[in-house]
């Protein structure tokens, strides 16, 4: 799995930029079918589960495949994800981790953890 770091801009309302490291995860095609399948299984096996249940395998069985398919086929066509973000709040100056996850792309608004305003990551990630 190669790793992408870039620096980018994080902002607040009346406030003046920061910037913040944050490292991209740029997954193989190997990578994506196998988060894809995960997803899928995990769908497949609550759909089991729920299986003999009475009068809710009516509606959980097939919500469950259809939800592990979409699902599977949105991780499929993730070919970059958010692996960490490092940076000092505009606001109050902490430096801290911010949580990301999921699929690169901003703007993305994030949350200081000590003054609890809204931040926003902005930059491009070419």
């Amino acid at each position: 799995m190669e790793v992408r770091t870039l620096d980018l801009s994080l902002s607040g309302f009346g406030a003046k930029a920061t910037t913040a490291v944050v490292a991209i995860n740029i997954l193989t095609s190997a990578e994506r079918l196998k988060r894809a399948a995960l997803t899928f299984v995990a769908g497949l096996v609550a759909a089991l589960i729920a299986l003999p249940i009475p009068l809710v395998h009516f509606v959980f069985v097939p919500g469950a495949l259809a939800a592990g398919t979409a699902l599977s086929i949105i991780r499929l066509r993730q070919q970059e994800i958010f692996r960490s973000a490092r940076g000092a709040c505009p606001y109050c100056g902490k430096q801290q981790g911010f949580t990301l996850m999921g699929p690169v792309k901003l703007p993305r608004k994030l949350h200081c953890e000590a003054c609890h305003r809204e931040l926003m990551l902005e930059g491009s990630t070419t």
